[in-house]
């Protein structure tokens, strides 16, 4: 079946101009997350700070905040390394779209972020907390899309001669 002719053609079209986003950083192909979130920060003059923190089930596995001076990305530290780097891809495919929040921030969410804030003063120092349904596939679009081009996952590890003859002898017992 699949999905509806216009829903296909909207995604689509967020998908083009997310490649013309893409494009116009001329971000080097490949890179790391980390050399990615720090050229995004050049480009945008402020940088970016990754923050892992334990967040519960039912709250966001990740957020971004435009604090005063730099883009601080808080994502979830108790789930797997894939899925807290897309967290902070689709975080920064927000960064990458100028997006800005459309709603308010929960007193939860805010006593999560800043535990020894009043959650007041907290959503007036943010400004922003939520998004609209068209900036988040914008958002899984960019996380998407820079997927495809930056290496995220970690290089396999390298082994010393004793590890590599030990696992010989494994593997020639296993046979």
């Amino acid at each position: 079946m699949g999905e509806p002719p216009d829903r296909r053609e909207h995604l689509r079209r967020l998908r083009d101009e997310g490649v013309r986003k893409l494009a116009a950083l001329d971000l080097p192909d490949p890179c790391d997350l980390p050399t990615l979130c720090l050229l995004v920060g050049e480009l945008n003059d402020r940088p970016i700070t990754l923050v892992p923190m334990r967040m519960r089930a039912t709250h966001p596995c990740g957020m971004w905040v435009a604090a005063k001076d730099e883009d601080l990305i808080f994502f979830d530290a108790n789930t797997t390394i894939a899925h807290q780097e897309h967290i902070i891809l689709h975080e920064l495919g927000h960064i990458i779209c100028c997006h800005r929040g459309a709603g308010v921030l929960d007193d939860e969410s805010a006593r999560i972020l800043f535990p020894n804030l009043n959650p007041e003063i907290v959503r007036d120092m943010l400004m922003r907390a939520t998004y609209d349904d068209v900036q988040e596939q914008e958002a899984e679009i960019i996380a998407f899309l820079l997927s495809e081009r930056v290496g995220v996952a970690a290089p396999a590890p390298t082994r010393s001669a004793e590890q590599e003859e030990v696992i010989d002898r494994i593997e020639r017992t296993l046979i």
